[in-house]
């Protein structure tokens, strides 16, 4: 678990790395930060050192619930198991059934679970998603020729790479309750 721990941090922090340095190719061009898509430069307005502190501090947050998730969190073995894995995720967080839609706008009952899996889960998707802005970036600066053939497809490749974000989002956070709701079904029997 040690391991584990700290190659996904350094891989964060090699991935956010990355990623800044393909957002400082175009940051610093003449005109560069207007094109910015990040929302932190194109809603609110932060600069450079803005984009430094505001990644610094969710970085240490997301390294920090992933921390608690790898070395202090322990599965919470349910007295009945359920029969699916949405009634599992439900009876864990909200110690009932059928209440899972309650994530949309609710934190949970059980936080400590709730942050423990969010650290897991944010961890793996910050990765994904900062080596595909990367690629993102590096190949429209660099003028790569079959991604530019792949711009002129989608239009907007910003919107296939949101999608893909979001796809790893769901796939590691249904691989997480998958793999506690098997191993609550092992503990049962």
């Amino acid at each position: 678990m040690k391991l584990k721990f700290f190659l996904l941090s350094f891989l964060l922090l090699f991935a956010r790395d990355c990623d800044f340095y393909s957002t400082s190719l175009w940051f610093f061009q003449e005109g560069g930060a207007d094109g910015e898509t990040n929302p932190l430069t194109s809603i609110f307005g932060f600069g450079w050192y803005g984009l430094i502190i505001s990644n610094a501090l969710i970085m240490a947050l997301i390294i920090y619930a992933f921390y608690r998730f790898s070395f202090r969190y322990r599965l919470k073995l349910l007295t009945k198991i359920p029969n699916n894995v949405w009634d599992y995720a439900s009876e864990l967080y909200f110690h009932q059934k059928g209440k899972l839609h309650l994530l949309l706008f609710r934190v949970p009952v059980e936080k400590k679970t709730y942050y423990a899996h969010l650290g897991y889960v944010f961890i793996r998707v910050i990765i994904v998603a900062s080596f595909l802005a990367t690629f993102h970036n590096c190949c429209q600066f660099y003028d790569v020729a079959f991604y530019n053939f792949f711009r002129e497809i989608v239009k907007r490749p910003l919107f296939v790479i949101y999608g893909l974000v979001l796809l790893s989002f769901i796939f590691f956070t249904l691989r997480l309750w998958s793999s506690e709701f098997q191993q609550q079904k092992r503990a049962e029997s």
